[in-house]
């Protein structure tokens, strides 16, 4: 038997340099704001987790007990799909059977998104409360992810669908082993720069209550 030399073995020839690999070989900027332009996004977070560590004590007696309503967490990565992002969890509550968590998501070049996620014995009343105030005007706005897993986060027609659209969902949701509701800001929208991330994120949670809150 004749073992290979790695150093004779063939390689095949580079690829050539495209105009626009060079382009963005050459582009800096962006690496050089990305650490301050983080630093904000998760100040944002912070002061929101603040804001709800006061909201959350009105109503901890309607959460599903041993949930987080004072701690919350903050995460960051560098590759979700290729993107950087940063998330906030509170209140949340994970198990292996249960899962209430309100988590808020920053994607980088995608949006910033507050959504409830929902898993558990208590999911039939979750969709239960949802049919019923799907057509309120509170609702019109959110999105109800049809994905097999709460962790898909990509914005499409295969993964979310309105909520106001009951018809096209209430069938699909029988199939889903949780829940996930969810309101989008686009980043490329004009609005976004003057986002109150605070405001934005109570009211979320005011208007989701009727859905997860006894």
């Amino acid at each position: 038997m004749s073992i290979t030399n790695p150093a004779s073995t063939p390689h095949s020839p580079p690829e050539d340099w495209h105009s626009k690999d060079l382009e963005m070989i050459r582009h800096v900027e962006v690496f050089q704001t990305k650490p301050a332009i983080l630093k904000k996004v998760e100040s944002r977070l912070t002061k929101l987790k603040e804001a709800m560590v006061v909201e959350l004590l009105s109503c901890s007696l309607q959460l599903p007990p041993g949930t987080d309503i004072e701690k919350g967490q903050i995460a960051k990565g560098e590759n979700h799909n290729g993107f950087p992002f940063l998330s906030l969890d509170i209140p949340q509550n994970f198990s292996k059977a249960e899962m209430y968590t309100y988590r808020t998501l920053f994607w980088w070049g995608h949006y910033l998104g507050f959504s409830m996620i929902l898993k558990g014995n208590k999911l039939k009343t979750y969709f239960e409360r949802l049919s019923a105030n799907c057509n309120e005007p509170p609702f019109q706005d959110i999105h109800l992810s049809l994905a097999a897993t709460p962790w898909e986060w990509r914005l499409n027609e295969n993964h979310f669908i309105p909520v106001d659209d009951q018809q096209a969902w209430a069938d699909k949701a029988n199939l889903l082993d949780h829940m996930k509701i969810m309101r989008f800001y686009p980043i490329n929208n004009e609005s976004f720069k003057e986002l109150d991330w605070t405001q934005a994120g109570i009211k979320f949670w005011h208007d989701v209550a009727p859905v997860c809150l006894d």
